[in-house]
């Protein structure tokens, strides 16, 4: 039995009886038993089993207390071990921990149980171990540092002896010299130190040794520059004598160019090409050799109290650099950029390395005079403007470009490349700009016409809009050398763009105010035509109105073909792309607002750029808002004199002999006059449309005044033909092959004006030769008038005599206008 168990039955046993359990357990075992009466009889058998049991379980009691009774001995002893053993632990805890607080004592420095100063016999032997142990580290730095040194030296001395016999070999030691500078720099930044005193002295000690053999093979390099007689510009061909003093040029060219490739060995590599990609490759330093005395005799020229330093004449030292260059550009192309080439340097262009060299004199002087420029704006926009061209001659005749970079940004950036100094120069070019445009605007002869040769389809100019053009173009001169977009479109957004919308509004309110003036004059003088009136009416008006729409068409046709240069699409380009990065479309509003775009990231996605030009709003100012204006404006010029006088009252019912009306002599003549003023001053496409708004007036006019307000016969209707065919159409011939065209509705009216009453012949039959088959004014009446008949029925029948261009409606209204009608 485990003693699991044993403790269970213990348990069991110590229980107070269950009295209830018991009464359950007797009641059950009496039923299962005694369930009838004849279950008595086994009441002995019964009994016997009962003795027996408790024989058997008080047997298994005794066992129980016995086994119990040892148990319970066993722990008792098990108890009394565990105790003895607990109690030694305890005391051997204890003497450890006296052990090891006399140990700590032992450790303790007696500094820091006293504040005097101890000896080292007083110091524990920790810190006798440690303080030998820091003195240890410190001479095995200062053996390092000494090696160090000893190593530098050695290397310098190695370095300044080689550079004379072999400047090859010299080159060993300086990179050696260069590699260990860096990686002890390197070493202190892992240990946490930014600069210590032997990266500074490395450093230096490189330096050092850089500028001593620099100097050593520069003066070498300058004997062989001297024997040539340098800065004297070396003519071609070479001489016997020339021949062989390039040979000892070409030696220590090459020996000087030794020095170029190990300048960034020290350097970290990443931060290298950082410096490579931002600021272009490094000048080869025998150029900046050779330039030195240029430059020299440059200040000596140029920034001395001479009479050749004159802030007013920067095309003087312009020219005397682009000189420099030429006079030298054969022997920079030729013997230099061989042995630029020989030694392994085939992405430097010597020419192009000496322009750089040189334009750090004059980028000098500029930045020097632009503070004193300031002051005078002639002088600062006449130098901005020499600095452009200046730039622009060494880009397309000297084909430069700065070593190393894809753009360059010209010499005008001193000026450009600084907001104060470009806002100056915008403001001196915009004053200027408004001055001469007032100038323009106020002479006399602004709204003249230009006497010039242009064809008949072109708009003829008139001195201010041609002043304004060439105005415009002076402009375009200004800012088109200008390297950066958004310098470009600030002048054309704050200076041509402002300029194009003040000349327009100028011409819109001319226009306004001749529109007003006639409308009074008109409203005023409603029967007359005198002597005030002329400059409104007639020839005179048409003048002033051709002058404004020839100078508006003139500058929008010329604007629009400015768009379609190379120089404008690409400007367009330009803003079409940023506007769609910024905002997401690809049809930008010309405005200040991407003037002011400088810089934006590149976007993955491709852009689709709309076709357009950055002048269609510009020219979109003259095409709708005053094209059309002034051709209205024609239109009632030429008829403010019909419209004045009273409409015609002819007797159209009697018979008379069909010939052109008295009355129409005077009025078709004023317009065959004006119309061969306006053939003559306007480009026929133009001619053409004001053409067909007149005959639509006219037509318009002739409807209303004299076809809906008088009764005609026969013989009147062909005498109303006759003076549309014979007057209106005949004036507009000499000019449009088919003018009838343009009055449709008159022609066909004319048609049922002069149907026959009746079958019978007439004399006006005879001469008009009519067709027999030809329907009556009664047959086209009765179909007219007809309500049972369907409206494609009468459509058939009226196209049948030739009416096409009338309504049903205004078919009766012109039939029920013939005496005869009946209707």
């Amino acid at each position: 039995m485990n003693t699991s168990t044993t403790s269970g039955d213990l348990d069991s046993l110590f229980k107070e009886p269950d009295i209830v359990a018991s009464d359950l357990f007797v009641v059950d075992f009496l039923n299962k038993h005694f369930s009838e009466l004849e279950d008595l009889e086994k009441l002995d058998s019964v009994l016997d089993d009962l003795r027996k049991n408790e024989q058997n379980l008080n047997k298994k009691c005794i066992q129980l207390q016995t086994q119990s009774s040892k148990s319970l001995k066993e722990s008792l002893e098990s108890f009394n071990s565990i105790s003895i053993e607990l109690e030694g632990l305890q005391a051997s805890r204890l003497e450890l921990e006296d052990e090891f607080a006399d140990y700590c004592d032992t450790l303790i420095s007696t500094n820091s149980r006293h504040s005097q100063e101890t000896t080292t016999k007083d110091m524990t032997l920790m810190e006798q171990l440690t303080i030998l142990q820091q003195q240890v580290d410190s001479l095995i730095r200062s053996k390092q540092y000494l090696k160090v040194l000893v190593v530098s030296e050695e290397l310098s001395s190695q370095a300044k002896q080689l550079i004379e016999k072999s400047p090859q070999k010299a080159l060993i030691p300086y990179i050696q010299l260069a590699h260990l500078s860096y990686d002890i720099k390197s070493k202190s930044q892992e240990a946490g130190h930014v600069v210590t005193y032997l990266d500074v002295f490395l450093q230096q000690s490189k330096d050092a040794l850089w500028e001593d053999m620099k100097c050593r093979l520069t003066k070498k390099f300058e004997q062989t520059l001297d024997s040539l007689n340098w800065p004297t510009p070396i003519k071609l061909p070479y001489s016997t004598l020339t021949t062989e003093k390039l040979s000892a040029f070409k030696k220590a060219f090459i020996e000087l160019l030794l020095l170029q490739r190990p300048i960034n060995v020290s350097e970290d590599s990443q931060s290298s090409s950082e410096n490579t990609d931002n600021n272009g490759l490094p000048p080869l330093l025998p150029i900046q050799i050779m330039v030195e005395p240029l430059i020299i005799r440059f200040r000596y020229h140029f920034e001395s109290k001479r009479p050749t330093d004159r802030i007013d004449k920067p095309e003087w030292y312009f020219t005397h650099v682009l000189n420099t260059i030429r006079e030298h550009s054969p022997f920079l192309q030729g013997a230099v950029q061989a042995i630029v080439d020989e030694a392994g340097f085939q992405m430097y262009h010597a020419k192009n390395d000496f322009i750089r060299c040189l334009l750090d004199a004059v980028i000098r002087k500029l930045s020097n005079d632009a503070p004193t420029l300031l002051n005078s704006s002639q002088v600062f926009s006449h130098t901005v403007f020499e600095t452009l061209q200046f730039d622009q001659t060494l880009r397309e005749l000297h084909m430069y470009i700065c070593p190393g970079e894809k753009e360059w940004k010209g010499c005008v950036d001193v000026f450009t490349g600084k907001k104060e100094w470009f806002k100056a120069w915008l403001k001196v070019e915009k004053e200027f700009v408004e001055a001469r445009y007032n100038e323009i605007m106020h002479s006399e002869n602004a709204w003249e016409m230009e006497e010039e040769d242009i064809s008949e389809d072109e708009y003829k100019p008139t001195k201010s809009s041609l002043k304004l053009i060439n105005l415009l173009e002076l402009i375009t001169s200004r800012y088109r050398l200008l390297p950066k977009f958004h310098n470009r479109i600030r002048f054309l957004a704050d200076i041509q763009a402002a300029l194009l919308e003040s000349y327009a509004k100028r011409i819109e309110s001319s226009v306004d105010a001749f529109e007003n003036l006639s409308y009074s004059f008109v409203r005023a003088v409603p029967n007359s035509v005198n002597v005030d009136g002329k400059s409104l009416l007639g020839v005179e008006g048409l003048k002033r109105l051709c002058r404004w729409l020839n100078s508006a068409g003139f500058v929008s046709r010329t604007i629009k073909e400015w768009g379609e240069d190379a120089f404008f699409l690409e400007l367009w380009h330009e803003v079409t792309v940023r506007a769609s990065r910024i905002t997401g479309t690809s049809s930008p509003t010309f405005s200040e607002n991407s003037s002011n775009q400088t810089h934006d990231s590149p976007s993955e996605e491709p852009i689709t750029v709309d076709e357009g030009t950055v002048f269609d709003e510009p020219a979109g100012l003259f095409d709708s808002s005053y094209q059309i204006p002034s051709q209205e404006q024609i239109n009632k010029s030429l008829f403010v004199k019909e419209v004045a006088v009273p409409p015609m009252s002819k007797d159209f019912t009697k018979n008379t002999i069909i010939e052109l009306s008295p009355e129409l002599y005077a009025p078709l003549s004023d317009l065959a006059h004006s119309l061969t003023f306006l053939s003559n001053n306007l480009p026929i496409r133009i001619f053409k449309l004001i053409y067909k708004e007149i005959s639509k007036e006219l037509e318009e006019n002739l409807w209303d005044r004299v076809l809906m307000r008088n009764q005609f016969s026969e013989m009147g209707g062909w005498q109303f033909k006759v003076d549309c065919e014979k007057g209106l159409f005949t004036v507009g011939r000499r000019w449009i092959q088919k003018p009838e065209s343009y009055s449709r509705r008159l022609k066909d009216a004319c048609i049922l004006l002069t149907l026959p009453s009746t079958r019978q012949t007439t004399l006006v039959d005879e001469q008009s030769k009519v067709d027999s088959r030809q329907k009556t004014l009664e047959q086209i009446v009765s179909v007219l008038f007809d309500e049972e008949l369907e409206p494609t029925a009468i459509s058939r029948v009226l196209e049948s005599i030739g009416i096409y261009h009338l309504s049903q409606k205004e078919a009766k209204e012109v039939v029920g206008r013939r005496v005869d009608c009946g209707k």
